[in-house]
């Protein structure tokens, strides 16, 4: 797993809870450890992968800038064996983009929420590694034209 290289997930939880008088609200809680601290973060979002996203971009963005410019840009689940029902193994694809180019992971489980922050985590990485790469070229090209 690429995001370990970067950060290790703790941990994570989601509430969805719907009211006549106030309708959905999800809300997610992530806690990663980056650099020998551990950072929690809340967050909301329309879904709960939307709120799980939002929630790892917080824990991530002060020690990894370079997440603010990776969105996402494409978000598939497909039954991998219904006859499971509901209890079937799902295939989660999460594209993603950071204005350079474009790339995909993909994780496979009977928990569609694990898959899904499997897949952001690898996509963050990979916009986290991306971007360092970018800084690193923009810098050396910077340094020679210095010289």
């Amino acid at each position: 797993m690429t995001h370990q290289l970067y950060f290790k997930v703790c941990g994570y939880k989601v509430v969805s809870e719907r009211s006549t008088r106030e309708g959905a609200r999800v809300q997610a809680i992530v806690e990663v450890e980056v650099a020998r601290a551990f950072v929690r973060r809340a967050a909301t979002g329309v879904g709960p992968v939307h709120a799980l996203d939002n929630a790892l971009r917080l824990c991530l963005e002060e020690r990894f800038p370079e997440i603010e410019g990776v969105r996402l840009s494409d978000y598939r689940v497909s039954v991998v064996d219904a006859a499971d029902g509901t209890g079937a193994r799902v295939k989660v694809l999460v594209e993603a983009a950071d204005g350079h180019g474009r790339w995909a992971a993909e994780r496979t489980s009977p928990n569609i929420l694990e898959a899904s922050f499997e897949a952001l985590c690898e996509t963050a990485a990979t916009g986290i590694e991306r971007g360092r790469s970018i800084l690193a070229g923009s810098n050396g090209l910077d340094k020679r034209a210095a010289s």
